[in-house]
């Protein structure tokens, strides 16, 4: 795929949140604490108190953003160190209302929270104990600016949009570099992608491999959960929509492993070991088709 096509099939979306830790270096422990210790420097630790200690309130906001964040990376592609990834425009409906929706439970979780942050801070003095300075609690005006959410989409740039005026040798070079950057990051998107598809194959292989019991002979499976299918499934999905480089080997291998779970479940491969041994034989021959060091 060249980065004409790339610019009409893809885009980038870029994903930021952050969340109040609500951590506050406290230096008379710190200092009771070194001293306590016998330490000869007073920079050997630093006594950091959870000032919202006991409550689950900031750690389901934190949560949802680490789910949010799980969801970006697994329904993208990397591109760029600083946090962009590649989002094919065929996902782009699906994967904005679902962020639509993630990102109005954040709303409602910090607002929540800063609605009652009054009357936490209250509840705080018994859990801290000696602990407790109400000098280390900034106002709610001032907590409502440490939470945010946002994620903007660009367009996968063109490697002759240049609006320099740097000359026409100079220009050459540049569209060069961007083209080369360019191919290497949809290289490694695309490794990506295979390396997600090895790692789950190589799991498949390794669940379903059947063990002898050199006492009595017997021929048992190894256990697995039920996900050992539904995750390849929805690696298939993603792969479908992931593949913005139409790479026929992905594309291959996605086809064959969902040809081969037609109609299987995790109930039938713990209790069918033929089945077992002959989805286990068709993973191990898509693996042989790859070359990787995971």
């Amino acid at each position: 795929m060249n980065n004409m096509n790339l610019h009409s099939a893809a885009l980038l979306v870029e994903f930021n949140a952050s969340v109040w830790t609500a951590r506050k270096l406290d230096r008379a422990v710190t200092d009771e604490v070194v001293a306590d210790k016998q330490a000869g420097a007073k920079s050997a630790g630093r006594f950091n108190k959870n000032l919202f200690a006991g409550r689950t309130e900031l750690e389901d906001i934190a949560k949802h953003v680490t789910k949010v964040r799980g969801f970006v990376m697994n329904g993208t592609l990397p591109w760029s160190d600083g946090g962009q990834r590649l989002l094919p425009t065929g996902a782009f409906m699906k994967f904005d209302k679902r962020m639509d929706a993630y990102k109005e439970e954040f709303d409602e979780l910090a607002e929540t929270f800063i609605t009652a942050y009054p009357t936490l801070i209250t509840a705080q003095a018994m859990a801290l104990g000696q602990m407790f300075n109400r000098n280390d609690f900034p106002s709610a005006n001032e907590i409502a600016h440490k939470f945010a959410f946002s994620y903007t989409y660009l367009p996968v740039p063109k490697a002759g949009d240049f609006r320099v005026d740097i000359g026409n040798e100079a220009q050459e070079e540049l569209r060069a570099r961007l083209e080369t950057a360019s191919q290497a990051r949809l290289d490694a998107a695309t490794k990506d992608l295979t390396d997600r598809l090895v790692t789950h194959l190589k799991r498949m292989s390794d669940r379903l491999t059947s063990d002898k019991d050199v006492a009595t002979g017997d021929v048992k499976s190894r256990r697995f959960h039920d996900t050992i299918v539904s995750s390849a499934y929805d690696l298939c999905d993603l792969i479908h929509g992931l593949n913005v480089t139409n790479d026929p080997e992905l594309e291959r291998s996605r086809r064959v492993l969902e040809n081969c779970l037609s109609g299987v479940t995790a109930e039938t491969l713990r209790n069918d070991p033929g089945k077992r041994d002959d989805v286990k034989a068709q993973v191990d021959n898509l693996l042989s088709r790859f070359d990787f060091s995971l």
